[in-house]
């Protein structure tokens, strides 16, 4: 009998999410199941395993992302190729993008979740919580303006770039990406789940040393790009819309 399960669900939905070969297999419930199997796998391999996948920066930002599409409000994400530019070297070919507007509502919602008035006597542990989890999502991702101040960016992000209106968005790939060479180590060092044919079959580069850095993009100096809902542009100009 196949026990552990939640490890293969974990990885078939993550293939549906990065692996470009099943891309096909994509559909509208793709992002959520993927996010749903992240938080069981967390949750069943601290209850079987005494092991924490929630202490990763990269599952704690997906975390507020789940729980936003899960108890608030739907996010649909955008699929495409990086749009490739001579001074510009990615690190990944794909994006998952979703508006910034919609990262910046949900961590909006995950702050004001987790405060208490201050006469309450949990007010600084909530607090010091708070700070913790965002300091450590600073760790990989550079956002620090929305973490520090969401309700600043909980509109839709408009510029005009050379007389074309777009929103501004927010890449999962590298999260998804990482995350998922992170659970392949934690794996591979757990007897009962590293003799499992769907980690055995993983492709060697599951591995954390890895995982794609911080800072994602590499760009000549003088170049600009911008990642909005339609992937990076590199517009002439750039002007705030009204």
């Amino acid at each position: 009998m196949n026990s552990n399960t939640f490890v293969e669900r974990y990885f078939h939905s993550q293939d549906e999410m990065v692996d470009i070969r099943v891309k096909e297999q994509r559909d509208i419930n793709s992002l959520f199941t993927y996010l749903e199997n992240l938080h069981s796998l967390s949750d069943k391999m601290k209850s079987k395993f005494n092991t924490m996948i929630a202490i990763y920066p990269e599952f704690k930002l997906l975390r507020i992302i789940r729980n936003y599409f899960h108890h608030v409000n739907d996010v649909n994400e955008i699929r495409m190729f990086v749009n490739i530019q001579p001074d510009v070297s990615p690190y990944h070919i794909e994006h998952i993008i979703i508006p910034r507007r919609v990262w910046a509502e949900a961590v909006s919602g995950f702050i004001d979740k987790n405060t208490v008035p201050i006469t309450d006597k949990r007010f600084a542990t909530r607090q010091r919580y708070i700070d913790k989890e965002i300091d450590s999502i600073l760790n990989i991702c550079d956002c620090v303006d929305i973490l520090r101040n969401p309700k600043s960016f909980c509109q839709p992000l408009l510029l005009s770039c050379d007389g074309v209106v777009i929103e501004l968005g927010f890449d999962l790939f590298k999260f998804v990406y990482n995350i998922s060479n992170i659970i392949a180590d934690t794996c591979r060092n757990i007897p009962e789940l590293a003799s499992k044919k769907v980690i055995n079959d993983l492709d060697e580069g599951y591995r954390k040393d890895n995982n794609i850095p911080k800072y994602d993009l590499m760009i000549n100096s003088g170049a600009k790009c911008i990642l909005t809902t339609q992937g990076y542009i590199f517009p002439n100009t750039i002007e705030k819309t009204i």
